[in-house]
């Protein structure tokens, strides 16, 4: 049968006879030019006589993350109701008065993964080595950063006024007594950023820690939290007294070295792509309680779903020297984290578009914020 005996089998079949009204010819006619839209590419696939492919889209224009690009998500209400991520754990709140420590939030700003070239290539460049590391970086504004996490924070505080739970200032219940854990280290500056790094499997990330304007952070050791103030546990326990940390981190880049994701660079392996989710923090959790020892952490991962930047490869960078602190520590890192016979890197860098950005990862944030403070108000 050909063509178009098809079609006008199939519009005898399927479409209404159009009678002498407009609607029903508007009707019939409609009917069957959708069939010939179904029907088309079998007719129609032949190649380049049909004329050139339509040029490919504009590349987006991103809009670098900073002060100036966030400004409008900054200006978005906080505490507005939303579900929170399921979490696992449990506090014990009832009777006792609470302050909190510390509030950090992590931002991943490099990570790296064993891969295996496919084809000899990998990201659409030629490699010669059957192994390699992929690594991603990015660098962030940290005062756009330092923006978003004043306002996580101001979030969380709107949060935790509608759930009725109202913590205390330290000074005020502390007095002159000593806290379990004190926080008194700074958190990062442009001067003098803190990265801390956590491995999972073979992936290896490291994060920015940010805290809001004028708050410390506790001092971590490599596993985590020191034994702390053991005379200090014993009054928070004896007076009903109890010190929170708070810590939520978010991931900025997916890596899969087998290729079960799609991948930022066309037509290659293994997969890198940009990914935000909110996650576990690294030697933290999402609640932690000093005198308990006591935590609530995230049962799973937050994806987040809106592209927010985009992948380039890392070799324009090379050469040039570090444009800040951040950028210093992070070529540090790098260099200090190879060994003679270690398979070559794969870099690239990871390139923020500042509103999308901003949006997702305050987005994140409340998220989080909203399981603190469903559970908080739970242990009260």
């Amino acid at each position: 049968m050909s063509a178009v005996a098809l079609i006008r089998s199939l519009v005898r079949r399927f479409c209404p006879p159009a009678s002498a009204r407009p609607a029903a010819v508007a009707s019939a006619l409609n009917c069957a030019a959708l069939l010939v839209g179904l029907a088309a590419p079998a007719a129609h696939a032949q190649g380049p006589a049909d004329g050139p492919a339509p040029p490919k889209a504009p590349a987006r224009v991103l809009q670098p993350l900073s002060l100036d690009t966030i400004a409008a998500a900054l200006q978005r209400p906080v505490g507005l109701a939303m579900p929170s991520p399921r979490t696992s754990g449990a506090l014990q709140l009832q009777g006792k008065r609470f302050y909190i420590a510390e509030y950090q939030l992590l931002v991943e700003v490099g990570s790296e993964q064993p891969a295996a070239p496919e084809a000899a290539l990998a990201l659409g460049r030629p490699v010669d080595s059957p192994a390699l590391q992929l690594a991603l970086r990015a660098h962030p504004d940290l005062a756009a950063l330092q923006a978003l996490t004043d306002r996580a924070w101001a979030d969380l505080q709107a949060r935790l006024a509608a759930a009725g739970v109202q913590p205390e200032a330290a000074a005020t219940l502390l007095g002159q007594g000593r806290a379990v854990y004190e926080a008194d280290a700074p958190a990062s500056t442009a001067a003098a950023p803190v990265i801390v790094s956590a491995r999972s499997g073979d992936t290896l990330r490291r994060y920015l820690v940010l805290a809001p304007s004028g708050m410390g952070i506790v001092p971590r050791v490599p596993g985590g939290l020191n034994p702390g103030n053991l005379a200090a546990r014993l009054a928070f326990a004896a007076q009903g007294i109890e010190g929170l940390s708070l810590a939520i981190a978010v991931n900025l880049g997916g890596l899969d070295g087998g290729m079960a994701r799609r991948s930022g660079f066309a037509g290659s392996a293994p997969a890198l792509s940009p990914l935000m989710e909110v996650v576990p923090a690294p030697q933290a959790a999402l609640v932690l309680a000093h005198g308990q020892l006591a935590l609530v952490n995230l049962a799973e991962a937050l994806v987040l779903a809106p592209e927010f930047g985009r992948l380039v490869p890392a070799e324009a960078e090379a050469g040039r020297a570090p444009a800040d602190a951040l950028a210093a520590l992070l070529a540090l890192g790098r260099k200090l984290g190879v060994a003679p016979g270690d398979p070559p890197r794969l870099d690239t860098l990871l390139e923020l578009d500042g509103p999308a950005t901003a949006r997702a990862l305050l987005y994140g944030a409340a998220a989080a914020n909203q399981a603190i403070a469903d559970a908080l108000k739970a242990a009260r």
